[in-house]
Protein backbone atom coordinates (compact mmCIF):
# COMPACT_ATOMS: atom_id res chain seq x y z
CA UNK A 1 0.00 0.00 0.00
CA UNK A 2 1.74 3.44 -0.81
CA UNK A 3 1.36 5.78 1.02
CA UNK A 4 3.35 8.35 -0.36
CA UNK A 5 1.84 11.51 -2.15
CA UNK A 6 3.23 12.51 -5.77
CA UNK A 7 1.86 16.24 -5.01
CA UNK A 8 4.07 19.15 -4.68
CA UNK A 9 4.92 20.38 -1.28
CA UNK A 10 3.74 23.72 -0.08
CA UNK A 11 6.34 25.60 0.66
CA UNK A 12 5.63 27.80 4.05
CA UNK A 13 7.57 27.50 7.44
CA UNK A 14 4.68 28.35 9.59
CA UNK A 15 0.82 27.88 8.78
CA UNK A 16 0.66 32.04 8.87
CA UNK A 17 2.95 32.39 5.75
CA UNK A 18 0.86 29.80 4.22
CA UNK A 19 -0.60 31.13 0.53
CA UNK A 20 -3.90 29.67 -1.25
CA UNK A 21 -1.15 27.69 -3.58
CA UNK A 22 -0.37 26.25 -0.25
CA UNK A 23 -3.07 25.17 0.99
CA UNK A 24 -4.71 24.18 -2.39
CA UNK A 25 -1.63 21.66 -2.95
CA UNK A 26 -2.47 20.27 1.01
CA UNK A 27 -6.05 20.06 0.22
CA UNK A 28 -5.79 18.17 -2.86
CA UNK A 29 -3.13 15.73 -1.65
CA UNK A 30 -4.91 14.93 1.46
CA UNK A 31 -8.34 14.62 -0.34
CA UNK A 32 -6.37 12.17 -2.61
CA UNK A 33 -4.64 10.24 0.31
CA UNK A 34 -8.25 9.73 1.61
CA UNK A 35 -9.68 8.69 -1.53
CA UNK A 36 -6.79 6.10 -1.99
CA UNK A 37 -6.17 4.90 1.64
CA UNK A 38 -8.12 6.56 4.18
CA UNK A 39 -7.91 5.59 7.94
CA UNK A 40 -6.88 2.50 6.36
CA UNK A 41 -3.32 2.25 6.33
CA UNK A 42 -2.73 4.69 9.24
CA UNK A 43 -4.75 2.01 11.44
CA UNK A 44 -3.20 -1.11 9.71
CA UNK A 45 0.02 1.02 10.35
CA UNK A 46 -0.27 1.67 13.99
CA UNK A 47 -1.16 -2.35 14.50
CA UNK A 48 1.43 -3.20 12.74
CA UNK A 49 4.15 -1.23 14.85
CA UNK A 50 2.97 -2.82 17.99
CA UNK A 51 4.19 -6.49 16.37
CA UNK A 52 6.84 -6.60 19.26
CA UNK A 53 5.31 -5.08 21.96
CA UNK A 54 5.44 -6.30 25.44
CA UNK A 55 3.00 -8.75 26.73
CA UNK A 56 3.11 -6.47 30.11
CA UNK A 57 2.43 -9.87 32.13
CA UNK A 58 -0.51 -10.47 30.13
CA UNK A 59 0.43 -14.19 27.68
CA UNK A 60 0.29 -12.26 24.47
CA UNK A 61 0.92 -9.06 23.88
CA UNK A 62 -1.63 -6.54 22.39
CA UNK A 63 -0.96 -7.00 18.87
CA UNK A 64 -1.64 -10.93 19.05
CA UNK A 65 -4.30 -10.02 20.89
CA UNK A 66 -5.91 -7.75 18.78
CA UNK A 67 -5.19 -10.45 15.55
CA UNK A 68 -6.73 -13.12 17.80
CA UNK A 69 -9.50 -11.69 18.53
CA UNK A 70 -10.61 -10.44 14.85
CA UNK A 71 -9.37 -14.12 13.58
CA UNK A 72 -12.38 -15.43 16.35
CA UNK A 73 -15.04 -12.82 14.54
CA UNK A 74 -13.76 -13.97 11.17
CA UNK A 75 -13.95 -17.66 12.09
CA UNK A 76 -17.70 -16.82 13.25
CA UNK A 77 -18.74 -15.21 10.33
CA UNK A 78 -19.17 -12.07 11.64
CA UNK A 79 -19.50 -9.32 9.25
CA UNK A 80 -16.29 -7.03 8.16
CA UNK A 81 -17.64 -3.97 10.83
CA UNK A 82 -17.18 -6.25 13.55
CA UNK A 83 -13.89 -7.79 12.28
CA UNK A 84 -12.52 -4.20 11.82
CA UNK A 85 -13.66 -3.48 15.57
CA UNK A 86 -12.36 -6.58 16.65
CA UNK A 87 -9.14 -5.57 15.29
CA UNK A 88 -8.82 -2.10 16.65
CA UNK A 89 -10.27 -2.57 19.61
CA UNK A 90 -7.75 -2.69 22.38
CA UNK A 91 -5.04 -0.97 20.00
CA UNK A 92 -5.82 2.81 21.72
CA UNK A 93 -4.40 0.97 25.28
CA UNK A 94 -0.99 2.04 24.07
CA UNK A 95 -1.27 5.18 24.10
CA UNK A 96 -4.34 5.85 26.78
CA UNK A 97 -5.84 4.23 30.16
CA UNK A 98 -9.40 2.88 30.77
CA UNK A 99 -10.87 4.93 28.04
CA UNK A 100 -9.34 3.33 25.30
CA UNK A 101 -12.73 1.83 24.23
CA UNK A 102 -14.30 5.54 23.78
CA UNK A 103 -10.97 6.28 22.06
CA UNK A 104 -11.12 2.77 19.95
CA UNK A 105 -14.46 4.26 18.86
CA UNK A 106 -13.15 8.01 17.93
CA UNK A 107 -10.54 6.39 15.89
CA UNK A 108 -13.19 4.37 13.74
CA UNK A 109 -16.11 6.75 13.66
CA UNK A 110 -17.57 8.04 11.16
CA UNK A 111 -17.26 4.51 9.75
CA UNK A 112 -18.99 2.25 12.42
CA UNK A 113 -22.37 2.01 13.49
CA UNK A 114 -24.10 3.51 16.56
CA UNK A 115 -24.26 -0.33 17.71
CA UNK A 116 -20.69 -1.19 17.22
CA UNK A 117 -19.68 2.47 18.47
CA UNK A 118 -21.60 1.54 21.34
CA UNK A 119 -19.84 -1.85 22.05
CA UNK A 120 -16.35 -0.26 21.87
CA UNK A 121 -17.06 2.65 24.41
CA UNK A 122 -18.68 -0.51 26.81
CA UNK A 123 -16.65 -3.51 26.03
CA UNK A 124 -14.42 -2.49 28.94
CA UNK A 125 -17.07 -2.90 31.81
CA UNK A 126 -18.48 -5.97 29.74
CA UNK A 127 -15.13 -7.48 29.92
CA UNK A 128 -15.04 -7.18 33.77
CA UNK A 129 -17.05 -9.67 34.16
CA UNK A 130 -14.80 -11.80 32.96
CA UNK A 131 -11.97 -10.79 35.45
CA UNK A 132 -13.47 -13.28 38.08
CA UNK A 133 -10.38 -12.71 40.08
CA UNK A 134 -9.44 -9.75 39.59
CA UNK A 135 -9.24 -7.85 42.83
CA UNK A 136 -10.94 -4.48 42.31
CA UNK A 137 -13.11 -4.72 39.07
CA UNK A 138 -16.62 -4.91 39.68
CA UNK A 139 -17.89 -8.25 37.89
CA UNK A 140 -21.69 -6.93 37.36
CA UNK A 141 -20.84 -3.60 36.44
CA UNK A 142 -22.27 -3.97 32.85
CA UNK A 143 -26.03 -4.72 34.75
CA UNK A 144 -26.86 -1.34 34.54
CA UNK A 145 -26.84 -1.51 30.43
CA UNK A 146 -28.85 -4.54 31.00
CA UNK A 147 -31.96 -2.29 29.04
CA UNK A 148 -29.40 -1.58 26.22
CA UNK A 149 -30.43 -3.02 22.23
CA UNK A 150 -26.39 -3.27 22.51
CA UNK A 151 -26.53 -5.55 25.44
CA UNK A 152 -26.75 -9.06 24.03
CA UNK A 153 -24.04 -7.96 21.20
CA UNK A 154 -21.30 -6.44 23.16
CA UNK A 155 -21.54 -9.35 25.54
CA UNK A 156 -21.18 -11.54 22.50
CA UNK A 157 -17.91 -9.85 21.50
CA UNK A 158 -16.60 -10.25 24.89
CA UNK A 159 -17.26 -13.80 25.82
CA UNK A 160 -17.03 -15.14 22.24
CA UNK A 161 -14.17 -12.86 20.80
CA UNK A 162 -11.83 -10.63 23.66
CA UNK A 163 -12.13 -12.52 27.03
CA UNK A 164 -10.56 -15.77 25.63
CA UNK A 165 -8.02 -14.28 22.71
CA UNK A 166 -4.75 -14.41 25.26
CA UNK A 167 -4.06 -17.78 23.71
CA UNK A 168 -0.83 -18.27 22.88
CA UNK A 169 -1.20 -21.24 21.48
CA UNK A 170 -4.46 -20.05 19.32
CA UNK A 171 -4.46 -20.56 15.46
CA UNK A 172 -3.98 -16.97 14.89
CA UNK A 173 -4.30 -15.71 11.16
CA UNK A 174 -1.59 -13.32 10.24
CA UNK A 175 -2.40 -9.34 9.86
CA UNK A 176 -1.92 -10.05 6.16
CA UNK A 177 -4.77 -11.95 6.11
CA UNK A 178 -7.07 -8.71 7.39
CA UNK A 179 -6.01 -6.23 5.15
CA UNK A 180 -8.43 -6.77 2.15
CA UNK A 181 -11.15 -6.61 5.10
CA UNK A 182 -10.23 -3.57 6.34
CA UNK A 183 -9.64 -1.97 2.68
CA UNK A 184 -13.11 -3.13 1.68
CA UNK A 185 -14.57 -1.59 4.91
CA UNK A 186 -12.92 1.64 4.44
CA UNK A 187 -13.42 1.71 0.56
CA UNK A 188 -9.82 1.64 -0.48
CA UNK A 189 -9.09 1.94 -3.65
CA UNK A 190 -5.35 1.52 -3.67
CA UNK A 191 -3.53 -1.79 -2.41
Amino acid sequence: MSALSTFPKATFRQTIDATAQDWAIMEDAEADWRRRLGPCAGLLSMLASIEHADTLGAPVNLYLHSLQTATRALNDGADDELIVVALFHDLPEMFSGNDHGLVAAHMLSPAISEARTWLLIHHGIFQDFYFANHPTRDRHARERYKGSVHFEETDHFCRCYDQNSFDPDFPTLPLEEFKPIVRRFFGVIEA
